[in-house]
Parts: C-alpha cells; sequence; structure tokens
C-alpha cells in the first residue's frame, strides 16, 4: 500500500474484517491502516433504518402498517447482526408466497423471527403432529420452564408464551428480548443454571430416573455450559479473575478444579430446581392441564396461574460452597490442607500458601462438611508426624553410646 503518486494520492484504500485478532501485523503498523474503526451491534434506530432499506421491494398491506410492523421488529431484535434482519425479512417473504398471501403480515414477520433465532431449525417441525404419549412429557417441560420463569425471572429476556405443538430439543418457551443484557450480574447466571436444568428434574420428578427422554436428559448440557461460562469467562467465581475461552486454555491441575466448581454449581442447580417445582407443585399441574387443553398458553395465564397456587414449603437447600468446592480439589493450601484461617476465607489473610489461586476479595463461610475433611486431613497428618518422631527417639536409643576419657576420671 506503499507508493502511491502524487496523482492517486487521494486514493483512500478500506478494509474491513469482523476477525481482527488473526490479521497479519504488518497490516495493522503505522503507515498501513492508520485508523481503526470499530462498528457495533446496530442499535434500535439503526434496525430499523436497516429493515427500511431491505423491506423496499416487500411488499406490505400499506405504509402505515409496514412502518408498525418494522418498528416491532426492530424492538425485538436486539443484537441481531444487518444480515440477520435481511435474512428475516427474505424468510417472511419466502412465507408469504408459501401461503399464496399477496402482503407480508405480523405472523409472517414474526414467524421469521423466530426461525432466525433458531438458527438451523426450518419450521416446517410445526406440521408434524406430536405423538399422544408424548404431549404429557411435553406439558410437564414447559409447565416446569414456565414455573422457574416466574421464579426467578430473567430481567432481560421475559417470556411471551409456550405451547405443546411442536417437538424440539429446546423448551418452546418464546421470549420478548430487551436491552441491557450486558449488566447481568452472577445472580442472573447463576439463575439461568438452575432454570436450565428445569426439563431434567421435572421428568425424573414425574417419571423417575429409569424413564428419562434424551430430549429432557439432555437439558443438563446446557446447564453444564452455563456454569462454564460463568467459572471461565466472567471473572465472578473463586476460580479467579482471569478469562479463559474454553478447557484448552487451562493446564491440567486448572481443569480438576474446573470440573470441582462446576460439579459444585450443579449440584445447587438441580436441588433448588427440584426444590422450587416441589414448592409450587399446584401450579406446575395447572400449567400442564392448560397445555394438554389448548395446547398454548401466554405470559398472563402463566401469572396467573403461578400468583394463585398454593406453596409447599421446602427445607432450605444447602448453598454454593465455592472455596469448599477447591478445596477438596487441592486448590487452596499447602496439598490442599492449609487454609486462610479457621471460620471464614476473610480478605487480608496471611501466612498461607495457594497454588496460583487468587486471595479471596469476599468473605467466604466454610460448611461444617468442608471443615470435617479438612480436620480429618489433619488429624490424620499430625498422628503420621507423631509416629515419625517416636521411631527417631527409639532409633536414638538403641544407638551405642560412645565414652569420652574424661568419663573414666
Amino acid at each position: 500500500m506503499d507508493g502511491f503518486k502524487v496523482s492517486t494520492s487521494q486514493v483512500l484504500v478500506i478494509g474491513a474484517t469482523n476477525r481482527l485478532d488473526i490479521l497479519d501485523p504488518a497490516l495493522l503498523r503505522k503507515g498501513r491502516f492508520d485508523k481503526i474503526i470499530r462498528v457495533g451491534l446496530p442499535s434500535k434506530d439503526g434496525r430499523l433504518a436497516i429493515l427500511k432499506v431491505h423491506a423496499r421491494n416487500k411488499f406490505f398491506r400499506s405504509e402505515e402498517e409496514k412502518e408498525v410492523l418494522l418498528q416491532e421488529i426492530a424492538e425485538l431484535t436486539e443484537d441481531f447482526t444487518g444480515a440477520e434482519l435481511q435474512n428475516v425479512l427474505n424468510e417472511a417473504g419466502i412465507l408469504t408466497a408459501r401461503k399464496d398471501l399477496d402482503y407480508i403480515g405480523r405472523d409472517e414477520l414474526l414467524e421469521a423471527l423466530k426461525r432466525q433465532k433458531g438458527t438451523f431449525e426450518t419450521g416446517q417441525e410445526d406440521s408434524t403432529e406430536v405423538p399422544e404419549e408424548l404431549k404429557l412429557r411435553l406439558a410437564y417441560r414447559e409447565a416446569a420452564v414456565a414455573v422457574l420463569s416466574c421464579y426467578f425471572p430473567d430481567p432481560h429476556r421475559p417470556f411471551t408464551q409456550t405451547d405443546i405443538n411442536s417437538i424440539r430439543s429446546q423448551p418452546n418457551m418464546q421470549y420478548k428480548e430487551i436491552s441491557g443484557r450486558v449488566y447481568a450480574r452472577k445472580s442472573d447466571y447463576v439463575n439461568a443454571v438452575i432454570r436450565a436444568c428445569a426439563p431434567r428434574v421435572v421428568e425424573e420428578e414425574m417419571f423417575g430416573i429409569d424413564n428419562l427422554c434424551w430430549i429432557s436428559a439432555k437439558a443438563t448440557l446446557e446447564a453444564s455450559r452455563l456454569a462454564e461460562f460463568l467459572i471461565l469467562q466472567t471473572g465472578m467465581t473463586a476460580f479467579g479473575k482471569a478469562y479463559y475461552r474454553d478447557h484448552s486454555d487451562l493446564v491440567p491441575n486448572l481443569a480438576v478444579k474446573l470440573e470441582a466448581l462446576r460439579d459444585e454449581y450443579m449440584r445447587f442447580a438441580v436441588e433448588k430446581c427440584a426444590s422450587v417445582l416441589r414448592e409450587y407443585q399446584s401450579a406446575v399441574e395447572t400449567i400442564t392441564d392448560i397445555l394438554l387443553e389448548k395446547g398454548g398458553i401466554d405470559a398472563e395465564e402463566i401469572w396467573d396461574a403461578y400468583n394463585s397456587a398454593p406453596r409447599v414449603p421446602q427445607p432450605p437447600v444447602t448453598p454454593i460452597d465455592e472455596y469448599g468446592a477447591l478445596i477438596c480439589a487441592g486448590r487452596w493450601g499447602i496439598h490442599g490442607v492449609t487454609l486462610p484461617g479457621r471460620v471464614t476465607f476473610a480478605p487480608g489473610n496471611v501466612g498461607f500458601a495457594t497454588f496460583g489461586a487468587p486471595r479471596p476479595m469476599d468473605t467466604q463461610s466454610i460448611s461444617d462438611e468442608t471443615w470435617k475433611l479438612i480436620d480429618d486431613i489433619w488429624d490424620r497428618r499430625v498422628e503420621e508426624i507423631k509416629n515419625e518422631a517416636a521411631m527417631e527417639i527409639e532409633e536414638d536409643k538403641e544407638k551405642p553410646e560412645l565414652l569420652m576419657a574424661s568419663h573414666f576420671l
């Protein structure tokens, strides 16, 4: 890109990429591309403008209806790129032609949006009739997801409706996207893990572990992925503040710690999910009956069933013990034995050794089970030290004594 002549000095070279991290450094040094302009995802107004561009050759009933529909789609497509917005309109046009309609309507746009969010799902699965023996399982699955969504509402993704008219690996619950997801807190991530366990837990509760179907059993895979994302990529847990893309970034000893911490989160999520479903068993049954009768249910009916259902109090669930899980995995202390304190991990403690673990920034209580484990390990070690010392004393007594000449004087 060097060597432009005077006559071509006003030539402007522009390049675009979505993988700046893999570009050759020679392209980014001074004298090459001097300005790097980052183009993020479009805002609501930007999405509306993009939709208007791609809707120029599409047929709508009127300009007024077109404006209203595009406004609605712009609100529902947060985090969509320009290409995805174009695909929504193209898919809506295909659906309109398939239905032999003259104009694109709201139903076609919403169905196209649903397909775009489903990535590889074509929507043709809806035409397949659901077998009667599966309707009950689907109804319980959707009812459990609905109750957990009421108990742990997602502030950035409220649900709108659900149905049992199609069989998918993911629940059929539909959501409305609201801006602000980048401000999600740690509790929001934990709640998402708990909600993801609902299909597995409700089938295990209602039909037994020996009668689980593959779709519901697979739900814990999504929960496990969410837990790993929280541990590896947010820096919000006792695993540390470092960012790891996936397992390949971990050294072998850290992989064991990840497994221990992930298992602790999954243990809590499954127990809490089961506790909520038992507490709101009446709401689960009510929503299930509505789904079996009507085939679908909207958000208003779900909230009415949830708020009016009698609750059955449940014993408290043992909270997440992050540091306890890491202790058992050998993360804290020398060989997992020494600890920075007897009752809590408190900021400012000194005199403890770690295997590269960060100093805790918040006070964290240790469960009695963890302390019992540590005490047992320490007691055994103390006994070993005493036995070794006793053996050394016995060996010293058996050695012959060397008498000095002064002893006979």
